[in-house]
């Protein structure tokens, strides 16, 4: 097994557009996941889409299996945290050890890109889920 780290950003140029070199984007989630060696970058941003996206009752239904549970859990993060679905021109970044592999989501399936140029970070923290609670509350 080893251990991948997979970074999600959302296409901020235009909505459902492909993404192309200098377009904006803004992180929004990551999630850390042991994986077979053998695993691809384009499986797990796969999996990530299908988790992100995937209606949560069918996500419950699989917790007991292998990654089930995981996956449950990230999802319904990513839901409490009022994030819109992953679609087209989203971008994943799949890291191994040092090695980032970077892919562009496309109507069907994953292009491999270039680094961006052009990335906001703002990765998950407790401070940031704590204000989007106390937003919920104020609402």
């Amino acid at each position: 097994m080893v251990l991948r780290h997979v970074t999600v950003y959302h296409h901020q140029s235009s909505r459902f557009a492909a993404y192309t070199p200098g377009d904006e984007l803004i992180e929004v989630m990551s999630h850390y996941r042991d994986l077979p060696a053998c695993t691809e970058p384009e499986q797990v941003a796969a999996w990530v889409f299908h988790i992100l996206n995937a209606d949560l009752v069918t996500l419950e239904h699989a917790r007991a299996n292998a990654g089930g549970e995981s996956g449950f859990l990230l999802a319904c993060t990513y839901r409490l945290l009022g994030l819109r679905p992953l679609s087209v021109g989203d971008v994943a970044a799949v890291t191994v050890e040092d090695r980032t592999t970077w892919l562009a989501c496309e109507p069907f399936g994953w292009r491999p890109i270039d680094t961006p140029a052009v990335v906001s970070r703002q990765p998950l923290t407790a401070e940031a889920v704590y204000q989007r609670l106390r937003q919920g509350r104020d609402a």
